[in-house]
């Protein structure tokens, strides 16, 4: 079987490159690299895809900036069809060739007519909120609109294990208005729980290592536990029970959040000092 990567460079076009049967390629800003990617993030040779018939591995030697596969920071992983690739600001698909094309799935560029709700709940959303929580455990079909939406994101999980648990738990997705990554999460998804927004004005990098702080926390009694912050359910019963010095650990540079809200359709914004719900009506 053949198999190609769909570049999405920082700037510019979508383009294919060919994967040999045999062999490997490297990847990164400029010549030797065999494909070359215009981006100033990457490394001069930041990754290999090293192929063998219907097995390919991808390998990242020693990046400055390191590699994702489906938002898991890697060394060495096996790429499976549809896999997503971050390096530096780009992203490639690993696809394989079915009928002489691409095996891929994107997004349409709308999702179709939206009800007066969803459009509030959009409005409400896109004018605030520049980050998505969502949680893996809840659907897989999370992680496939991830790598359709050509959003960037990452796994709130890292470590050893973190390539083997990461669909189970929170990934941080960026969201971008001339992206349909959030129109399509409304449509589809409200109601299913399948996380919360925030706004923050930091970057990714540190908004994401502000909100690692609060994945296991002592339940009181000494002992260890997920907090599962990112589900709208929980969300909405901690935060207005949290003392105020808690209540500001847990904002820290985040601006505000959004959770779903009873009774559905309905949606809640928490910032520092108040909540209320956003009228939908």
């Amino acid at each position: 079987m053949d198999f190609v990567l769909e570049i999405r460079p920082a700037g510019g076009e979508p383009f294919f490159f060919p994967l040999p049967q045999s062999g490997t390629i490297t990847v990164g800003r400029q010549a030797p690299a065999d494909l070359v990617v215009s981006d100033q993030f990457m490394s001069r040779a930041h990754f290999q895809v090293q192929c063998s018939g219907p097995l390919c591995t991808l390998i990242d030697p020693a990046s400055s900036n390191g590699t994702l596969v489906n938002g898991v920071r890697v060394r060495q992983a096996p790429l499976r069809p549809r896999d997503t690739i971050f390096a530096g600001r780009s992203s490639f698909r690993f696809a394989p060739v079915v009928n002489g094309k691409p095996a891929l799935d994107y997004l349409p560029a709308s999702p179709g007519e939206m009800l007066p709700w969803q459009q509030k709940i959009l409005g409400a959303i896109e004018s605030t909120c520049n980050f998505a929580i969502l949680d893996g455990a809840i659907s897989p079909a999370i992680l496939d609109l991830l790598n359709q939406s050509g959003a960037y994101y990452q796994s709130l999980y890292e470590g050893e294990q973190s390539a083997d648990i990461a669909r189970y738990g929170p990934y941080l997705a960026q969201i971008q208005p001339d992206r349909p990554f959030l129109p399509y999460l409304v449509k589809a998804a409200w109601g299913m729980f399948w996380g919360v927004f925030l706004g923050s004005p930091q970057s990714f990098e540190e908004t994401r290592k502000h909100l690692r702080n609060f994945l296991i926390v002592d339940n009181g009694t000494g002992s260890k536990v997920l907090f599962r912050y990112y589900d709208p359910r929980v969300l909405r019963v901690f935060i207005p029970n949290c003392e105020a010095a808690q209540r500001k650990e847990f904002f820290g540079p985040v601006r505000c959040y959004f959770a779903e809200s009873e009774p559905a359709p309905g949606l809640t914004a928490f910032t520092l000092d108040e909540q209320q719900k956003v009228p939908l009506e």
